[in-house]
């Protein structure tokens, strides 16, 4: 084989995935909601402050209205469920409430503590969102009062953190 003949099978095998890559994305035959069940914000919100050396890597928050109604009781449930539910991985998660008086149903879930809201969290009202390490909020999930919606919105917060728990590369 000459190394012109070589040289082209060489190039060939390198651009054709390149391209079927980019005719892929072009098309839109890719689909970017695959992998997470959460919505990716869309700019960088720092919701928390860094982490000190022994708090857990994540925090799965939920940042409450101005009167905690159904739709937030149901949030706070969920929260509790979801903690007690991750076992012996309840080590790297820190459940948190930010709200801007302690909600009064929060006395019933244990595990969640309480944050004073701050003026980034308004553009994640009612939502519970999972923070990394460094306070940077990543992916977000509508709160519902349905407790069926919620079941399910449950199992995809989950799925997303056990994920992101497992490429977790911070050294936890």
């Amino acid at each position: 084989m000459t190394s012109r003949k070589f040289f082209s099978l060489f190039l060939l095998c390198a651009l054709v995935p390149l391209l079927a890559a980019k005719v892929s994305l072009a098309f839109g035959w890719f689909s970017h909601d695959s992998v997470n069940k959460g919505y990716w914000l869309e700019r960088e919100i720092e919701l928390l402050p860094n982490a000190e050396v022994n708090t857990p890597a994540w925090r799965l928050v939920y940042v409450a209205p101005e009167s905690c109604a159904k739709d937030c009781e149901q949030a706070l449930f969920t929260m509790q469920q979801l903690y007690t539910g991750l076992g012996r991985k309840q080590l790297n998660i820190q459940p948190l409430v930010i709200a801007a008086e302690s909600p009064n149903s929060l006395q019933k879930f244990s595990s969640l503590s309480w944050l004073k809201k701050n003026t980034l969290a308004e553009s994640l009202q009612n939502q519970i969102v999972i923070v990394n390490r460094d306070g940077l909020a990543l992916l977000r999930y509508p709160v519902n009062a349905d407790p069926e919606q919620m079941q399910n919105i449950a199992k995809d917060i989950r799925t997303d953190l056990l994920r992101l728990m497992n490429y977790d590369r911070s050294g936890t």
